[in-house]
């Protein structure tokens, strides 16, 4: 599947999940202009990225941090404390986290040798 749109599904997952965590306490929230902002919630990843530890970057409104996807902490930025414990909640879940690891997983087929020796042709040929 395409990472933009495993990316989308996980905003939309993400959207949903702190809006009803959010809720919970007080039910009157639930069509209040205060829960609009998480509609605009943006999650990005670097598929490509080298680093060990896998990360995402988690943007709500004009915050933004970033997550360790294996152990579900915060790396660095900032969100309200509130955001942040319930981020790391969703991000614990099997289904979001089996998802966001499938982002970084490398595909066995993609690897293509760019130099082929010419007194070697004959085992790199098809």
């Amino acid at each position: 599947m395409k990472t933009r749109k495993v990316l989308d599904k996980l905003e939309d997952s993400l959207c949903h999940f702190l809006i009803s965590e959010l809720c919970k306490a007080d039910p009157t929230k639930r069509g209040s202009p205060e829960l609009y902002k998480y509609k605009g919630l943006n999650i990005s990843a670097d598929p490509k990225s080298r680093a060990q530890e896998k990360t995402i970057s988690i943007r709500i409104g004009a915050l933004e941090a970033e997550f360790k996807i294996d152990d579900c902490e915060k790396n660095s930025g900032c969100l309200s404390p509130d955001e942040e414990r319930l981020v790391m909640l969703w991000l614990a879940k099997n289904e979001v986290n089996y998802s966001l690891k499938t982002i970084f997983v490398k595909k066995a087929g993609e690897m293509k040798m760019a130099i082929i020796p010419f007194d070697l042709e004959h085992f790199y040929s098809n």
